[in-house]
This record gives structure tokens, C-alpha cells and sequence, in this order.
């Protein structure tokens, strides 16, 4: 497989460098700001086209997969009692993750699949020349994430994020740092996916349960990215991320 080469992110009319030195103290939508990304083109052209572009760079690393039954609706997180996970682990291939995603394309009833940030160069190295924005600091690390119509819970990250939606359309819900008390984060010593995460379920509340989440519900900011589009989400700020197709994939950049 041949690649074109990589293209400078200021084509999409949007300079990073000057972004970041404003320091943004909330996030920030950034519309097309990768869509000149081989990948999102690809993505964009049809799902067989998108998943051979993949294949170009698998080096058959192991990947880990997080399967949850379709009645939980997409949403990794705890069971009822939160003594365990509702989903289940298994490790294999990206070649087997991507025939299991086009099987289950268009069934309501699929169960949840998600393969959650993995290092692109670790993975599917040489991909990251390919993903890249010019201006972001050079300590940011690029990972991708690739599953189905999956709901990660409400959390936070340590560290100043873009996210770059390559397939799919992801809806993101954030909340500023103070709504912290709002969002009962369960403070258990295990957690989903590595950060602590609220009990809120967005997409049902439970206020009688969770009467203060109404508070954090009413300031709450919501977007939602179609291929190509980004995200800029400062340290802190938590945010929930709804996958809404039956293939979606986004990169993204942590420093």
C-alpha cells in the first residue's frame, strides 16, 4: 500500500500554535480541523476502504477489547452493586476486531465492542506520520480509539486533550472542573478504563437519586463531531462521549 504524503494541519484554516498560546480555558470545537487526514478520507469513502487503510499498518500486536452485552446500551461501566464490570475483556487482532465491526454493521442488537487507547505508534506504528498536528507540543502522544456505539462514562484526564473524530460521529458532554460534587464520581479502587468515573448515567439521570446532577445537567456543554471535526478539552474538564454509529474511531492527542 502506498501513502501520500502527510499535509501541515494549517490547511484547515486554523492555527494550533496561536490556539494554544491563547490558553483556551474551556474546550473549544475545532470544524474540520483534520479533515485533510488520509484516514478520515478513507473513513469517509466507505467502511471496506477505511478498514483496508487500517490493515496497511497491523503488525498483528495484541489489542484488548472491552465486550459488554447489548442491554447495557454501549456504556462501559460498573454493574448494579459496582462490585464488578459490565462488560467482559478478551485480547486478539485488529483483523479480527475489524471483521467482527463489518459483521455487526446495521444490528441494534450488537454487543458493545471497544478497543480504548491504544498508542498508534505501538500498534499500528507508522500510522502516526499520517495523524499528525503541527503546533501541539512534541511531548503530546497520539492513541487511537475504535469501536462501535459505545457510551465511555463521565471522567476526566490529568492532561490537555484533542480529540480528532476519523469515522463516525462522536456526542461529547462536558462539564467545568467545579461541577465535580455534581457529578457523584464513584470513588472505588478500580475503575473502567483507568480514570474515576460519575455514577450519572447522561443519557437516563437519575435525579431522585442523584439530585445534584440537575445543577451540573443545566451548565453543561454539548457537542457533537461528524469525521474530521476535533476537540480541544482542557486538563480537568470532564467529559462524556457518546459513539453514535455502528463504526467510529477517533485519535486523539494527550500532553
Amino acid at each position: 500500500m502506498s501513502f501520500s504524503a502527510a499535509v501541515d494541519n494549517r490547511q484547515s484554516g486554523i492555527d494550533i500554535s496561536a490556539f494554544l498560546a491563547s490558553r483556551p480555558m474551556q474546550p473549544v470545537l475545532l470544524p474540520r480541523l483534520v479533515s485533510y487526514w488520509q484516514i478520515v478520507q478513507k473513513a469517509e469513502q466507505s467502511v471496506p476502504e477505511y478498514f483496508d487503510y487500517l490493515r496497511g499498518f497491523d503488525q498483528r500486536a495484541v489489542f484488548q477489547a472491552m465486550i459488554a452485552r447489548p442491554e447495557e446500551r454501549g456504556r462501559i461501566f460498573y454493574r448494579r452493586d459496582f462490585k464488578a464490570f459490565n462488560f467482559t475483556r478478551m485480547n486478539g487482532y485488529l483483523t479480527d476486531a475489524l471483521e467482527y465491526l463489518a459483521s455487526q454493521q446495521n444490528n441494534s442488537k450488537s454487543p458493545t465492542f471497544y478497543l480504548g487507547a491504544n498508542s498508534i505508534a505501538d500498534y499500528l506504528p507508522g500510522l502516526e506520520k499520517y495523524c499528525r498536528l503541527s503546533g501541539i507540543p512534541e511531548s503530546a502522544v497520539s492513541n487511537i480509539w475504535l469501536g462501535n456505539r459505545v457510551v465511555v462514562p463521565t471522567h476526566n484526564d490529568k492532561n490537555d486533550n484533542v480529540a480528532c473524530v476519523v469515522s463516525g460521529r462522536r456526542r461529547f458532554t462536558l462539564f467545568a472542573p467545579e461541577q465535580e460534587p455534581n457529578l457523584y464520581i464513584a470513588q472505588l479502587p478500580q475503575t473502567p478504563a483507568g480514570r474515576p468515573v460519575s455514577r450519572v448515567d447522561v443519557a437516563q439521570p437519575d435525579l431522585q437519586t442523584y439530585p445534584r446532577y440537575a445543577t451540573a445537567q443545566a451548565q453543561a456543554l454539548t457537542y457533537t463531531l461528524t469525521p474530521g471535526d476535533a476537540l480541544y478539552i482542557p486538563k480537568n474538564w470532564w467529559h462524556n462521549v457518546e459513539s453514535l454509529d455502528d463504526v467510529n474511531t477517533l485519535v486523539n492527542f494527550w500532553w
